[in-house]
């Protein structure tokens, strides 16, 4: 079964500035998106910036892409998604949590429910992919962001119900 909107993950690069709370977007304004993923419909839509010189474009296809985009918008961590979104295209979409009521981790989660893990190169941890990216592995940074848009679709889908 379809469900409506589109659910967002990022991966990122960069790094906090703790002379801000979490739920301030400036604590995110160091950290740069490498991989724009989504599924929207029937599709998953991924981008990724090979190096450095590419993390602009990435901003700009967010920018230009997202108000095109079905609502409502869903992510596991929708702080950092949206302030990340915020600093890099100047507006905050709402966005909700694919873990309805539930809030454990999303490796937690995923486990619990007997989910695949698509094959996730680096097993749930984000932090490798962000090293993996600075060394030039950009095809298991993008099997990392697909493994997540797909672990995230199916958590929200048993938050709905929609599965057993």
């Amino acid at each position: 079964m379809r469900v409506g909107g589109t659910i967002i993950d990022l991966e990122t690069v960069g790094e906090f500035d703790g002379g801000y709370p979490p739920w301030d977007p400036r604590h995110y304004a160091g950290m740069r998106p490498t991989v724009f993923g989504y599924i929207s419909g029937d599709g998953l839509v991924q981008y990724c910036a090979e190096g450095e010189e590419d993390l602009r474009e990435i901003g700009e296809i967010m920018g230009s892409t997202l108000p095109l985009l079905e609502g409502p918008f869903y992510a596991l961590n929708t702080r950092f998604e949206s302030c990340i979104i915020e600093n890099v295209c100047g507006f905050q979409p709402f966005l909700y949590d694919v873990r309805g009521d539930d809030r454990g981790s999303k490796w937690g989660i995923r486990r619990d429910l007997g989910l695949p893990t698509y094959d996730d190169p680096f097993h749930g941890d984000g932090s490798r992919c962000m090293s993996e990216w600075r060394r030039g592995n950009y095809g298991d940074c993008m099997k990392h962001n697909r493994a997540c848009l797909l672990i995230e679709r199916d958590i929200h889908e048993y938050s709905l119900g929609l599965t057993e």
